[in-house]
């Protein structure tokens, strides 16, 4: 695939999927992004690797109640990219991740002031619609909306497209950041503490004192049986399955 054509087909993709985000649809999601960027690449695993990474980061990053934050799930598809080039280079997939996770997180943070910017113009079809509506003028105010998802759609798509044509000179964000020692470290620290600070969130909603098991359980199968994370996932539906199979036999004899 030519990088062209690379470019367009992502932009299309992230350019779409905000704008079906904007109708409730819950897609925008760094883990779906580091699927579809792996299954392009012709690495899904890796695809995976780096897509649960951000998603970590993602929440740790969760602004809950408000609007713009780092865009991780643009951050998980240029780290894709990113990892393969360098891993191509015959460097470990520890040193692949370390350098996706840091032009992921240096285009996350970027990604954010693009959403500030279509989110503001936006605001400019909003007060047209307004317009069109004191006017009882119905088929204008359609056309006021669905307007306002093109530069909405756009604020993806084109630093997408601009982004992944150069995607070969990753080495430049690279540099840029080796430069500048406060904002490598910021980012290093970023990246070290927000999986931490998401695994915590994630057990936040769980009630631990009643699933520790299942908790104990996925632990011992990763840390010691070395489980990848899709195993862990499969084992985690099954016991899921189990769990509900169980709590709906007890209510069929009259249990709570």
């Amino acid at each position: 695939m030519t990088p062209v054509l690379l470019a367009l087909l992502l932009a299309v993709f992230t350019g779409v999927t905000i704008v079906v985000l904007s109708l409730g649809v819950n897609i925008w999601a760094p883990l779906l992004y580091g699927l579809v960027a792996g299954i392009i690449a012709l690495d899904v695993d890796l695809g995976l690797k780096v897509g649960a990474f951000c998603a970590l980061m993602a929440i740790g990053f969760y602004t809950y109640g408000g609007a713009t934050m780092p865009d991780y799930s643009i951050g998980a598809i240029f780290g894709v990219f990113v990892a393969k080039q360098v891993m191509a280079t015959g460097a470990s997939l520890e040193a692949a991740m370390g350098q996706a996770a840091t032009v992921a997180t240096a285009i996350a943070l970027l990604m954010s002031l693009f959403d500030i910017l279509g989110r503001g113009s936006t605001t400019i079809f909003q007060h047209g619609g307004d317009k069109a509506l004191a006017k009882r003028n119905v088929a204008s105010f359609q056309r006021w909306h669905l307007a306002g998802t093109i530069p909405w759609g756009l604020s993806r798509a084109v630093p997408v497209f601009i982004g992944m044509l150069f995607i070969n000179q990753y080495q430049v964000v690279a540099e840029f950041i080796e430069k500048l020692t406060w904002l490598k470290n910021g980012l290093g620290v970023v990246g070290t503490a927000l999986p931490a600070v998401g695994f915590a969130l994630l057990l936040s909603y769980m009630e631990i004192t009643v699933y520790w098991p299942y908790m104990l359980i996925g632990y011992v199968l990763f840390a010691f049986m070395g489980v990848p994370t899709v195993g862990l996932a499969i084992v985690g539906i099954a016991l899921a399955g189990l769990y509900m199979k169980g709590k709906k036999d007890k209510l069929a004899v009259g249990g709570n």
